[in-house]
């Protein structure tokens, strides 16, 4: 090769690098401001052509996606070849246009392939899936034989099955299938025609419905399971493929053994060993030691991870790149302690994450953290620690080629939202903080507070809302975190081989998570813990706000003194603080003047379910039902501002009436329980509530006043439970409701009348009118059953109620209400509310004039 040719491929090559690759040595710069410069960008155009070509992928059919792909790739030569025809047009006419111009060709050639590499990678599997039948199959309602394994431990379901047994939920992959009309020579234990080798899934069983040699009944990962199922398919952009449920008596049948089975055993019994030897910890250790060091969440109750989530604390209960940065910074101090050479760093640290993974299984959220754990390790051992930005870059370009599926996933957006926080004001945050606070104090509140910047846009539908007490719980949390994570993870490799010193380390360990555990549940515990984001245009318009803001902010906060600030950003940051901080306090201060002030009763919006809160004092209440999530239950009493119940009131035994009663017991003062529903049922146990508070079964005819301020006396009209139909063992019960605290029950004082009747079903409620068993006056009612047709129209058109309640989920499965319902309470007069469409209403009774009001989300 000639001089001149070598030296131009010299040049290209140099300039390649320096333009695309930011490898440039920034630390050799001898400008002053060069310190100023800490973001490389050259990789971001690369990184977002990634996400927006894999989120697109894995939304279409795979002809799409793959169309996608093959225009990529046309597209990338034919951009390359304007390059070098540029180049070779400008000769040694380096003018600044056409180096500009050279730059962005050679990003949107780079770009293009990035995205068609994405796409294709995407299209791969769902081709592969589709030519061998399988989503036909799924698509169809026949049964069919499969062999899965399973990749992880299974997770026990909330909600148990029809026959009331617990379910599992397990992510496998389908290694065979014996699809409707293959050839039997092809069958599930063939390996020929096993074309959906790989396909993932996601398994639904009941305890019963899997056997073993052995007598388990549980899903064990890394073992395979033969049976026949029926399938449904995934929603779109899920990486899981079908849902499979068990069909027939058989269920599934653990297969014998093989390598991989094997080999993922000897882990399975470490993970099992320690999660015994967790249970001698103190508090919530026993159930956080296993999240924390294996990942393992099956030790938590309801309560603890629901106080964890509004805390903003569930991260540290669930295996990330946080646990692996303090695994690796471990294993590098005791490699510095010994004095190894530097060769072996990379080594130790690889083999590390490698044991790592397969300790806490190898899970696509574990995957992830291993990724970004070894480019950190990379950048270490090259020297490049700064380039922090390009490698938060590079390790997006490398998991979404991947995996394309992880573009879509919450997890993943959330560790890239909170790592670019940090990259980007982090450092800047702490360097303000330092004169006012020590160092111990000023670095872990710029951590957590420049991650949740950028975070609080991607935890918005996680949480619902806005987790109030984020910042601050994580701060008091994080200095834990370590001293679980280090010496957790020696004992659970230790687990079998020393058990005396792995229960030991545990042990220890507990202290500190029982610390996290508690904070968690204190935050979760204070008032306004989840704010709720208004929803609608209205919210959408808040979250560009924000974005808008944190854009500023950030910027002011990398350029210093070098960008001044306007007007306009001063009020872009203004009314974005402003809206947060309105957000934050409960709602009776911000929602135009609060609530009103003689306010009686609030029709909550829990979802799908019913809650009724009927006040007896300033702050006090009768509650009736509580939904099925306690979150809402718990927002909606702290927008009420109620810190006491007298009575808890569960009209019968179906999860969206009596689910949510950790909500209403959290943090309050709960005088009793009185609940009816089907005989046996164990309502302490069901609802979680613990022994503390009384829990009664409601009799016939039984009667009682409450209140003070706002008295309510109630006498309870049908409470069986003997009915094989739950919702006919409803709890009907009667309020009456008195305007003054002078006029008690009985007196000549008019009172309203609320009547609620559970999910009382139309032939009881037909009979109980016949044998006059149910109240004449009825002024409030809350219609039986979310306003299903099975209610019946009798009581709606007897009664003829003023005002008519119905709490049902928007846009819900079941079509309630039932059209004829609600034409039955137009009929006859009655207005009436639902909380899909007003949300929470309140409703107020002065000098006999009833009104109603919206609670603002």
């Amino acid at each position: 090769m000639s001089r001149r040719p070598r030296a131009l491929a010299s040049s290209t090559l140099g300039w390649l690098r320096d333009s695309v690759l930011g490898f440039r040595r920034a630390q050799n710069d001898p400008r002053p401001e060069a310190g100023l410069r800490p973001l490389d960008l050259r990789l971001l155009p690369a990184a977002l052509a990634a996400w927006i070509a894999a989120s697109a992928a894995v939304h279409l059919p795979w002809t799409a996606a793959a169309r996608l792909g093959w225009t990529a790739v046309i597209a990338a030569p034919a951009l390359g070849l304007v390059l070098l025809l540029m180049q070779r047009l400008a000769g040694g006419a380096h003018t600044r246009l056409i180096g500009w111009c050279r730059h962005l060709l050679l990003h949107c050639v780079l770009c293009c392939l990035i995205a068609a590499t994405v796409a294709l990678s995407a299209a791969s599997p769902q081709r592969a899936a589709e030519e061998a039948g399988w989503t036909e199959a799924v698509t169809s309602e026949i049964p069919f034989e499969v062999v899965v394994r399973v990749n992880g431990d299974a997770q026990l379901l909330d909600r148990p099955g029809f026959d009331g047994e617990d379910r599992l939920l397990a992510q496998v992959s389908v290694e065979s299938a014996q699809l409707p009309g293959a050839d039997s020579a092809h069958g599930a234990g063939s390996s020929e025609g096993a074309a959906a080798l790989g396909a993932a899934a996601v398994l639904i069983v009941s305890v019963g419905e899997v056997s073993a040699d052995s007598g388990s009944t549980e899903l064990v990962a890394g073992q395979r399971y033969r049976g026949t199922v029926r399938a449904s398919p995934a929603e779109s952009g899920d990486r899981a493929t079908a849902l499979l449920f068990p069909f027939g008596q058989d269920g599934l049948t653990a297969l014998s053994p093989d390598r991989w089975t094997q080999f993922t055993a000897g882990f399975n019994s470490l993970r099992a060993a320690t999660v015994e030897h967790a249970q001698h910890a103190v508090a919530d250790g026993p159930a956080l030691l296993p999240a924390i060091v294996l990942g393992d969440r099956s030790q938590q109750s309801a309560e603890l991870r629901d106080a964890m989530l509004d805390s903003g604390l569930s991260h540290l209960s669930a295996v990330s790149g946080t646990h692996l940065a303090l695994v690796t910074g471990a294993l590098l101090g005791m490699l510095r302690l010994v004095r190894a050479p530097r060769w072996l760093t990379l080594p130790v640290l690889l083999l590390g994450t490698v044991l790592f993974v397969l300790l806490v299984q190898p899970k696509p959220s574990v995957i992830r953290a291993a990724v970004m754990g070894n480019i950190g390790a990379l950048a270490v051992f090259a020297g490049r620690g700064r380039a922090s930005f390009a490698l938060l870059c590079l390790c997006v370009l490398i998991l979404l080629v991947y995996d394309p599926w992880y573009s879509v996933e919450p997890a993943f957006q959330l560790s890239v939202a909170a790592t670019l926080g940090i990259i980007l004001a982090g450092q800047r945050i702490k360097e303000m903080l330092d004169p006012w606070l020590p160092a111990m104090l000023s670095a872990p509140l710029a951590l957590t507070a420049s991650a949740q910047l950028f975070a609080v846009p991607v935890l918005l539908p996680l949480a619902g809302g806005v987790q109030t007490y984020s910042v601050p719980a994580n701060i008091l949390a994080g200095p834990l975190l370590p001293l679980v994570t280090v010496p957790g993870t020696a004992a659970a490799l230790l687990s079998t081989a020393a058990p005396w010193l792995s229960a030991a380390l545990l042990w220890c360990s507990g202290w500190a998570a029982a610390g996290i555990g508690q904070i968690g549940r204190a935050a979760a515990d204070m008032p306004r813990a989840v704010a709720p984001w208004p929803q609608g245009g209205f919210g959408l318009a808040l979250v560009g706000l924000y974005l808008l803001a944190v854009l500023i902010l950030v910027v002011l906060l990398v350029r210093r003194g070098a960008w001044q600030i306007t007007w306009l950003h001063g009020l872009v940051l203004g009314a974005a603080s402003g809206s947060l901080v309105a957000l934050m306090l409960p709602a009776t201060v911000w929602a135009g003047g609060g609530l009103p002030e003689q306010w009686r009763v609030a029709l909550c919006d829990v979802g799908q379910g019913d809650m009724l809160v009927v006040r007896t004092a300033e702050d006090a209440a009768v509650v009736i039902d509580a939904g099925e999530e306690p979150e809402a239950a718990d927002d909606c009493l702290d927008d009420l501002g109620i810190s006491a119940v007298e009575m808890l009131m569960i009209t019968h035994d179906h999860r969206d009436h009596y689910a949510g009663a950790p909500g209403v017991v959290r943090g309050r003062e709960v005088g009793r329980v009185l609940y009816s529903a089907t005989s046996g049922w164990d309502a302490a146990a069901a609802m979680g509530i613990g022994e503390e508070v009384p829990t009664v079964r409601a009799e016939l005819g039984q009667e009682g006043r409450l209140g003070e301020t706002f008295p309510v006396s109630y006498r309870i009209w049908s409470a069986y439970g003997h009915f094989p139909n739950p919702n006919d063992n409803s709890l009907v019960v009667q309020l009456s409701l008195y305007e003054t605290a002078e006029a008690p029950a009985g007196s000549a004082n008019d009172p309203l009348r609320l009547l609620v009747t559970g999910d009382l079903e139309e032939e009881l409620t037909a009979a109980l009118l016949r044998q006059d068993r149910l109240p004449q006056e009825v002024d409030l009612l809350k219609v039986a059953h979310h306003g299903a047709a099975n209610g019946g129209l009798d009581l709606l058109k007897s009664r003829e109620p003023a005002v008519a309640l119905i709490g049902v989920g928007e846009e819900n499965r079941y079509g309630h209400p039932d059209q004829s319902i609600l034409d039955a309470l137009a009929e006859v007069g009655a207005v009436t509310y639902r909380t899909d469409l007003h949300g929470t209403v309140i409703l107020s009774w002065e000098e006999g004039l009833l009104s109603a009001v919206r609670l603002p989300n």
